[in-house]
């Protein structure tokens, strides 16, 4: 009982100390990358003045804004103004390594959901923080780079859900164009369905050394072993594709906006907040913008004003402009524009939680720890992508899982546990303990098709105020059935020879509103996910694509009920993709560029 007891207050002081360390450590790599060092990567901040016009205006400079600005100033005669609410991004953006290492103390809008006091409850706040880049490239820059495009049956729901011209044959052509596959082995496999000359460069690490074996465990548990989960099928364990390109982050400023920055035409308005959109007779005619000073000034368009502002900004800058659910408009005092009850509504998002499970007491194997310093132009943690479905005639995933075999002694695990997921001490202390004995199979697992809806809603008419995200997870009690029946199917990989043999075991991480459970039953499980939730940091749908009356954009992304505006971002999505939304994203700004050259007669180039 005294070991016990004495490993306990041990390793709570090393996760007290490790977690401001880390933050600090963060946060000086923030600071060291803003220093003036002469660099001019990006367009430089443009002046403007109250009444000054534009044809188009995007608001929003993040994953789908950069490709907007870059793809309609293709057209040497059409002006662009790009509006980002934060600035150029730091020096580290470029560096996969170091950006992944900063996490959390990037630039960022500082969303956090509402407390629903059922899910989640096991985390320090009993809410949680949902990630969103706040500078020119958005959260292509704050997220961890996997290139997922999702999976044909996603587009081609789309489509017979009324969206047409949406089908996965049509985004493909997008997705190739976008593209540019660094890696010869994909471009060998899979042909002609990938892209080899777009402004996204696309590579994977394979990390054999450190991966290899696991595969053949995950193939001995009746998986799949693929090369190319974005080529002829996704289904099955492969090594990660990331938007990393010779040795830089592919975020969409570094892609899309530093080639095009002394481009005359695209002129980009930095630490500058869109307050709302001003309308004349239902015709959207400008902006009202907060400039760098505070002052604030009106900027018109000539032809259409986009919206580019993500899942949670989107719909709130639409409220705040005066299209949305009639009530709430009343209620927060807001003169309605267009009355449209699906604005803010159907978010969806992949909902995640850790599990892992023990494997050998292998001392080498801390050298591997080394390994985020050392690989600091790639991904810096050898990682593998798995897509799975129960039925197995099947062509679309049920699950995803990102898993990471760590070393002994691994530091990273507490770190996993307690900042990016910000779970509890006793629960980041026994992954702690447990990572100090043995290696670990690290594994969050994602719920890639939740039938549970959360909302957008106003917390106030002031600009500055960040929105009431109400995710209501598991809102739909199918979504917590089949979660458990997914984490029961993952951690049937106990049953393979090698697990067998290290007699590993699932780590019990003591949630202690799972007390008295048994470990690995299906309540257990359904109490594990209720309470350890948390978000892939994939929010969609607030402004959902669909036939009229049905959904917020048609499906050329104009917003219905006025003329002159659309929303081009995640938050058109009728039902989210199986997999990381940062891919199809950029799809959908690609797709849209076409749209709006050839709605004013350019043909696409």
């Amino acid at each position: 009982m005294f070991l016990e007891t004495a490993t306990y207050v041990i390793s709570y002081i090393e996760i007290k100390l490790l977690v401001p360390v880390i933050t600090l450590f963060q946060y000086g790599l923030i600071l060291v990358s803003s220093l003036p060092l002469g660099y001019n990567d990006y367009p430089q901040h443009a002046t403007v003045h109250n009444g000054q016009s534009f044809d188009f205006i995007v608001v929003g400079g993040g994953t789908a804004g950069c490709v907007l600005a870059n793809r309609l100033t293709e057209i040497s005669d059409w002006t662009v103004l790009l509006i980002e609410a934060g600035d150029d991004p730091p020096a580290l953006a470029d560096s996969p390594g170091w950006s992944t290492l900063a996490g959390t103390s990037l630039p960022d809008w500082g969303h956090n959901t509402v407390d629903d006091k059922r899910t989640s409850q096991a985390h320090k706040k009993r809410n949680i923080h949902l990630t969103s880049g706040k500078m020119l490239g958005g959260s292509s820059i704050s997220n961890y780079m996997f290139y997922v495009r999702g999976n044909p049956a996603d587009y081609d729901g789309w489509a017979e859900r009324g969206n047409p011209g949406w089908n996965w044959d049509n985004v493909l052509n997008y997705y190739k164009k976008m593209e540019r596959i660094e890696d010869e082995v994909i471009q060998k496999h899979s042909g002609k369905l990938r892209g080899q000359n777009g402004y996204l460069g696309v590579g994977r690490f394979p990390w054999e050394h450190r991966t290899e074996s696991y595969y053949e465990i995950f193939k001995e548990n009746g998986r799949n072993i693929l090369i190319d989960y974005n080529g002829k099928e996704q289904l099955g364990y492969a090594p990660p594709q990331f938007s990393i390109a010779d040795g830089i982050r592919q975020s969409t400023a570094a892609a899309y906006l530093k080639p095009i920055k002394d481009r005359p035409n695209v002129y980009v308005l930095k630490n500058s907040v869109t307050r709302k959109i001003i309308f004349q007779d239902k015709k959207a005619k400008g902006v009202e913008i907060s400039l760098p000073d505070n002052s604030v000034i009106n900027i018109v368009a000539n032809k259409e004003i986009i919206l580019s502002a993500g899942a949670i900004n989107s719909p709130k800058i639409l409220m705040l402009s005066g299209i949305g659910p009639k009530e709430h408009l009343q209620e927060m005092n807001i003169g309605i524009v267009h009355s449209s009850a699906n604005v803010g509504q159907n978010l969806q998002d992949h909902v995640l939680v850790p599990v892992g499970v023990t494997g050998k007491n292998n001392i080498t194997s801390i050298i591997h720890n080394a390994d985020a310093l050392v690989n600091l132009n790639k991904f810096p943690i050898a990682t593998m992508l798995g897509f799975v479905s129960l039925n197995k005639t099947q062509k679309y995933p049920d699950y995803q899982t990102t898993v990471c075999p760590l070393p002994t002694a691994s530091v990273l695990a507490a770190t996993l546990c307690s900042q990016m997921l910000d779970l509890e001490d006793d629960a980041c202390i026994d992954l702690a303990n447990n990572s100090k004995k043995t290696e670990l199979l690290f594994a969050l697992i994602t719920l890639l098709h939740p039938k549970s809806r959360g909302s957008i809603r106003l917390k106030s008419k002031n600009p500055l105020d960040s929105p009431l995200i109400l995710t209501n997870y598991f809102s739909n009690e199918k979504d917590l059935d089949d979660f458990a029946l997914y984490i029961e199917d993952y951690v049937t990989v106990l049953n393979t020879n090698y697990y067998r043999s290290v007699n590993s075991k699932i780590l019990d991480l003591n949630i202690k509103q799972c007390k008295g459970l048994e470990l690995g039953s299906r309540a257990f499980w359904k109490c594990y996910i209720l309470n350890t939730a948390w978000t892939h940091y994939h929010p969609v749908g607030t402004c959902a694509m669909g036939p009229e009356g049905d959904g917020v954009v048609d499906n050329k992304l104009r917003v219905e009920g006025v003329q002159g505006l659309r929303v081009v971002d995640a938050s058109i999505m009728p039902t989210i993709v199986s997999g990381n939304t940062n891919a199809p994203v950029i799809m959908i700004a690609e797709k849209a560029s076409d749209i709006i050259k050839l709605d004013h007669g350019i043909s696409p180039i």
